[in-house]
């Protein structure tokens, strides 16, 4: 992205991504690719369920230890089974609220965990992510 001189720069314009995209998927585990935060503050994923019948699927935002390379978890939503779109936020000094919003820093390096459990039938769900400065 190349910035003219005067013009206006907006930090979260260029900070949304499309992190996993489920199609059909049973139980498993899914990682996203680790993420690069350049230099937001938090983080907005919102998960979209377009199909589920007898499978439910929990979603986690973790950060990754620059160290180890172990990954924390910073939010884990509740078992989500039907079709809905549900918003997860980190964000430092907001009011947490169970299983969706946690007031916490976004690390440099951080992911979605998804993991798919319940019955023989497939799940189709997009997560989307928006990094907020």
């Amino acid at each position: 992205m190349t910035i003219k001189s005067g013009e206006r720069v907006e930090g979260n314009t260029a900070s949304s991504a499309t992190i996993i995209t489920m199609a059909a998927a049973a139980a498993s585990t899914v990682n996203s690719a680790d993420q690069t935060n350049e230099n937001g503050r938090g983080v907005q994923v919102v998960v979209d369920i377009t199909i589920a019948t007898t499978t439910s699927v929990t979603f986690k935002i973790q950060g990754k230890d620059p160290v180890s390379g172990a990954y924390y978890d910073l939010l884990t939503s509740a078992a989500l089974s039907s079709v809905a779109t549900t918003l997860l936020t980190v964000y430092p000094g907001l009011t947490a609220a169970s299983n969706t919003v946690v007031s916490q820093v976004l690390p440099r390096v951080w992911r979605v965990n998804a993991v798919i459990t319940g019955g023989s039938s497939a799940l189709t769900a997009t997560v989307g992510a928006n990094v907020i400065v």
